[in-house]
């Protein structure tokens, strides 16, 4: 039985809380506990429904012998809970269940699921484990359950059917060999409650036997040996449609308590066309499918994807694939093993299907009617899911592909554009985790995401979660934790991939840790509940249940534009919100409507007993200004012992950010340090002390204080002005309109600020420096910026004064975001310069220099060049716009002065487009000269590969169509896949025949050329596949009348993009755009004709005879024998 301290053990002593804090407010604002006093584990899980319910869970509670697991509603108004009646949805069969180990509600709907995957059941030999989801929508009673009844007990009983391939290309002798591995299949199963049937295809199907338990093997071996071959066509759809209907029947022996098991045995591709609605006859009476491919035959494409038609899924275990028919043998073991795993008795593969499957470990809906369920025990714990229909339609059940992975562990909904991905946590795969992101309306079409850094037992894939940063119903991050990944100072990490199209999701190598000194689980819950912070972007919560020795913690992350920032924003442990919470963080609402009743998002944080809701606190901007009475330092008075008077002037202003709330106040704590950046300071507000400190409370409107210093008289600079230092410290103050919830400062504001007071200047007769200032500045050459490929651009600035001295003179040049500072280069006379980079969204980057500091002199001109880089992956728009401004102490300025400069530049953005022939592409076809109206397939395939940005652009294919009046391809059967055929374009050359008998090239200079326009729209990184397919023809080569001869088929391919836009990316100077020509070679050849030299050969030979026979006979050979014998008789008969 599962219980709490199972599912979290306690971790080492731990640090005490983080100091960093932002705007969730630390003290519970309401606390809700269950009705019972015997909770065992509430606040297992949590969901925060709408502005005034929650719903928890204690999965673990025993209400009864048959009852385990109780869902709450609380009301946040009251701050009660009470639990809700789904136990009258709940068969009687369905007990124990842990009902609400797993619950979630639907984003797009208010559709709750709560789940209970721990059902048992006594089956005969083995307790089985079930499980269960109940739907909620609107506060109605809930429906369900889902499934509507507990999966069958395992079935024992196995029917196995073999199907074997007798068609005229099986040779005897194989045939022979295939009934013989039947016979050894069936030896294999001889001694199980195994039934046997054997049939056999060609152009007609014949079943020899039907399903029968013979106990001797001697019997099979005789019946085995006696089928004849029949020969003829290779009709396997017909055979498998016939067995299905007439076999795998109770009038073919079939039992309706067995295991259906059908074995295909084939050398080649059926004949007729209705394999697949075959097999789905198949699919519907449960039988599985076994296809064996025997010979080259399956070399092909085609025939391979026939063997996967055939067999069942998962086809790795399903499809086998052998050289010839000697080879059988090899697999007879693992068919033997496959097989005994559906029975579920086998010691090897899978020992167990869906018997411990625990249907909503995981559960989510992803569509009104559609929920997934995943079962984290099936097949070995491999784990797995199956989509549940309207009407309580299934979809194939889809088994993880490792023993022990535990597939299914977590799930989460991923959306982009309208479209579904399921993604899903294996932690235990292969010991490392594992996660899939799995198309839900095509499930086979399915990616793996690794662990970026792998460790033993990290539990990667542990929690996933979906992050939606602009609220555009669009995923833009997956998480995926590793909570028991473990380094020297802390435990748990959160790794963040973004979403790339293709693969789908690619890591994005930033990776979430938590506090150092901390091993608490971090990652042991993710959530994306809304924009806390008010920035625009969703933020994230981490939970860490076991820090601080077992009171646990939770993060919070920012997200910014494009990402997570990787340091945490805030840390909250359970200790500082409660006193005596457990395991605070075991759960986090992954939803956060405002329940508060402030306009603000409130999170709701799980423990053990217990769930806290916790408000966000309202951000503030908080302004400054310091000015001084008088506006400079008198250097005109003669008397040096009497210290001069001044007064500093410090205002305040508070507003919200990005709101318009009311009744907020803060209290400003601040320090005043004069001169503050001289150690023997020139001013003091009394006795010799330069610093002063105050304390004011600020509401919505401007708060100032004076403060009167004084300054000593003559000093010895009286040149470098005095540079007084502002700090502040911002405490908001309890809100009365919003229940004592206190406002906060945006981390982002400057606590620190130094305010310069001048010295009056010494400038002639009328004391008074007229300085004739003059700015400019130019893009050093540069008439675009080129992002992606300029790192760098400079800045050339002119900075001259014709007029009387200038003083303490200040350059600024504000810069957009994109743009990071890098250097500055002095080219004539001295500057120095500081910069501080733009934020999206918030402010300019800006760049500031002291010109020739402290005095710029009359008739003198400063340049200098500033050099910024330019972010590869920014967007600017069409021109970007950076403005130049100067300033002095000066009490003032010629009339013509020049004093700001405001430049625009255009911006391209690089693009890097590849185009490739692809390696799938026909390289040579051939022709006989003299054989009419031959064609030949051919595909020529174009990769084009997209870099550096997301683009939009058409692409122009140009394929070779007539060739004169004579077609090149056969019965318009050229097609170019995604592409439109736009219009035909005629040659350039005019005499294109004698062009081709001299060259041999047929491209679109000599040939009639179809015009195919592609649409192309590819993300980053991204590649796709143009086909040109189609047969081509030979009576194009026939009116050249060439008999011998190699042809180059050339197709052309070029892109047409927005060149206001976008600027290609090459080596060459020019960035032109590529193009690709891809060449199939077509060959015609003589075929050769040797009638003629055999007959004469023959009637040389026969020549030859004749001749040598004359010669013999000249020669006596024939008399000379003769002669001999006539002697030799006579001889013989002297005697008498």
């Amino acid at each position: 039985m599962m219980d709490w301290y199972s599912y979290i053990s306690l971790c080492i002593f731990c640090v005490p809380q983080s100091v960093m804090t932002f705007n969730v407010d630390h003290a519970a604002w309401k606390t809700f506990t269950a009705p019972l006093t015997n909770n065992v584990a509430f606040g297992y899980k949590v969901i925060q429904e709408d502005m005034t319910r929650l719903t928890v869970s204690d999965p673990l509670i025993q209400i009864n012998r048959d009852e385990r697991g109780q869902i709450y509603s609380c009301d946040v108004n009251r701050g009660t809970c009470s639990s809700l009646n789904i136990y009258g949805r709940v068969p009687s069969e369905a007990v124990n269940m842990s009902l609400g180990l797993s619950m979630v509600k639907d984003p797009g709907s208010s559709k709750l699921v709560v789940c209970g995957p721990t059902i048992p059941k006594n089956c005969p030999g083995v307790s089985t484990y079930n499980g269960m989801c109940f739907v909620n929508e609107h506060r109605r009673s809930f429906t369900g359950p889902i499934p509507s009844s507990l999966r069958e007990c395992p079935k024992s009983q196995i029917d196995i059917a073999f199907l074997l391939d007798g068609s005229g290309s099986v040779d005897p002798v194989d045939f022979n060999k295939m009934k013989a591995f039947v016979v050894e299949m069936i030896k294999s199963f001889i001694d199980r409650d195994t039934q046997f049937a054997i049939a056999q295809f060609s152009t007609e199907c014949v079943i020899h036997y039907k399903f029968q338990q013979v106990k001797n093997p001697a019997w099979w071996q005789r019946a085995v040996n006696g089928i004849q071959q029949t020969h003829g066509w290779t009709f396997t759809a017909t055979a498998i449609r016939l067995l299905v209907e007439s076999l795998f029947v109770s009038s073919g022996g079939a039992r309706q308590s067995a295991s259906k098991i059908l074995v295909v045995i084939t050398d080649g591709e059926s004949n007729d066309k209705f394999l697949t609605e075959a097999v789905q006859q198949a699919q519907e009476k449960s039988i599985t499918r076994y296809a064996i491919g025997v010979g080259n035959a399956f070399n092909k494409y085609s025939a391979r994807n026939e063997l996967t038609v055939i067999a069942s899924i998962p086809t790795d275990k399903h499809v086998f694939k052998v050289t010839d028919f000697d080879a059988l043998e090899s697999i007879r073991e693992i068919l033997k093993e496959n097989i005994i795993a559906i029975e579920g008795t086998q010691t090897s593969g899978d020992s167990s299907r869906m018997e411990f499957a625990q249907d909503g470990f995981s559960a989510a809906l992803t569509s009104d009617t559609d929920l997934i369920m995943t079962a984290v025990g099936a097949f070995q714990w491999k784990g797995g899911y199956q989509l549940f229909k309207l009407n309580d339609q299934t979809s194939v059940f889809q088994a993880g592909s490792e023993h022990n992975s535990y597939l299914g562990y977590s799930l989460a909904i991923a959306t982009v554009y309208n479209t579904k991905y399921a993604v899903m946590g294996a932690p235990r795969h292969k010991h490392e985790g594992l996660v899939t992101v799995t198309r839900i309306d095509r499930m086979s079409d399915q990616i793996q995401l690794d662990p970026p850094k792998t460790q033993i037992g990290s539990y990667f894939g542990a929690e996933v979660c979906v992050v939606d940063l602009n609220s555009d119903s669009n995923t833009d991050l997956l998480l995926v934790s590793a909570p028991t990944y473990t380094e020297s100072e802390r435990e748990g990490k959160v790794f963040v991939y973004s979403y790339t199209r293709r693969p789908f999701f690619s890591f994005s190598d930033v990776v979430l840790v938590g506090m150092a000194g901390q091993r608490g689980r971090f990652g042991s819950s993710l959530a994306s509940p809304a924009d806390l912070n008010g920035d625009g972007f969703k933020d994230v919560l981490v939970g860490a249940p076991l820090e601080e020795d077992g009171k646990g913690s939770i993060y919070i992350f920012n997200g910014r534009d494009g990402g997570i920032i990787s340091s945490y924003s805030q840390r909250i442990a359970g200790s500082s919100v409660q006193s005596g919470l457990q395991y605070f963080g075991v759960s986090l609402s992954q939803s956060s409507p405002d329940q508060t009743a402030d306009s603000l998002p409130d999170i709701a944080v799980g423990s053990k007993g217990a769930v806290l809701l916790l408000r966000s606190r309202p951000i503030m901007l908080l302004e400054t200004k310091v000015s001084y009475n008088p506006s400079k330092i008198s250097t005109g008075h003669t008397d040096c012992k009497n210290q001069l008077q001044t007064t500093l002037i410090v205002c305040f202003t508070m507003k919200g950010y990005r709101h318009h709330k009311r009744d907020l106040n803060a209290k400003i704590t601040y320090n005043i340090t004069l001169d503050a950046k001289r150690q023997n300071h020139r001013a003091f507000f009394s006795a010799k002390d330069n610093l002063l400190s105050n304390v004011i409370d600020i509401g919505n409107t401007e708060v100032c204080k004076n403060h009167d210093f004084l300054i000593e008289a003559c000093p010895e600079d009286a040149l470098n002005p005095l540079s007084n230092q502002l700090k502040f410290t911002f405490e908001g103050l309890p809100s009365s309109q919003m229940q004592n919830l206190r406002p906060i400062l945006l981390p982002e504001i400057k606590t620190t600020s130094d305010h310069d007071l001048d010295f009056e200047r010494e400038c002639g007769k009328d004391n008074v420096c007229v300085d004739n200032l003059r700015v400019d500045f130019n893009f050093s050459g540069s008439t675009n910026i080129e992002v992606g490929i300029m790192q760098e651009i400079n800045v050339t600035v002119f900075v001259e004064n014709r007029g009387e001295n200038s003083y303490n003179t200040h350059f600024t040049l504000n810069y957009p975001y994109g743009f990071s500072y890098r250097r500055i280069t002095s080219k004539q006379g001295r500057v120095e310069c500081s910069s501080l980079d733009g934020e999206q969204g918030v402010r300019l980057g800006e760049t500031e220099c002291a010109i020739s500091k402290p005095i710029l002199k009359d008739n003198t001109k400063i340049v200098f060049e500033i050099t910024y880089s330019i972010n590869k992956e920014v967007t600017l728009g069409q021109n970007v716009i950076f403005s130049a401004s100067v300033k002095s102490g000066n009490d003032k300025h010629s009339e013509s002065s020049e004093l700001s400069k405001k430049k625009s530049i255009d911006v391209k953005y690089g693009i890097y487009v590849a185009l490739i022939r692809h390696e799938n592409s026909t390289i040579h076809i051939n022709f006989t000269s003299g054989k009419k109206d031959l064609s030949k397939p051919v595909q020529q395939t174009i990769k084009i590969e997209n870099d550096l940005r997301p683009l939009a652009f058409t692409a122009f294919i140009r394929v070779p169509l007539k060739l004169g009046d004579t077609d090149i391809w056969k019965e318009s059967t050229l097609q170019v896949s995604d592409c439109v055929k736009n219009k035909t374009e005629k040659p350039s050359v005019t005499n294109y025949m004698d062009d081709i008998k001299k060259h041999h090239v047929l491209n679109c200079s000599v040939a009639v050329c179809a015009v195919f326009i592609c649409d192309v729209n590819l993300i980053k990184n991204e590649r796709k596949l143009y086909n040109i397919t189609g047969n081509v023809s030979s009576a194009w080569i026939e009116q050249t009348g060439l008999k011998s001869a190699v042809f180059e088929l050339v197709s052309t391919t070029t892109m047409d993009y927005d060149m206001s836009t976008y600027v290609f990316f090459s080596s060459d100077s020019r960035n032109t755009a590529p193009s690709l020509q891809i060449s199939t070679q077509v060959e015609v050849y003589e075929e050769v004709d040797l009638t003629k030299e055999i007959i004469g050969g023959v009637i040389g030979g026969l020549v030859l005879l004749a001749l040598i026979t004359a010669a013999l006979y000249k020669a006596g050979f024939f008399k000379s024998q003769y002669k001999q014998m006539m002697e030799e008789a006579q001889g013989e008969e002297a005697p008498q």
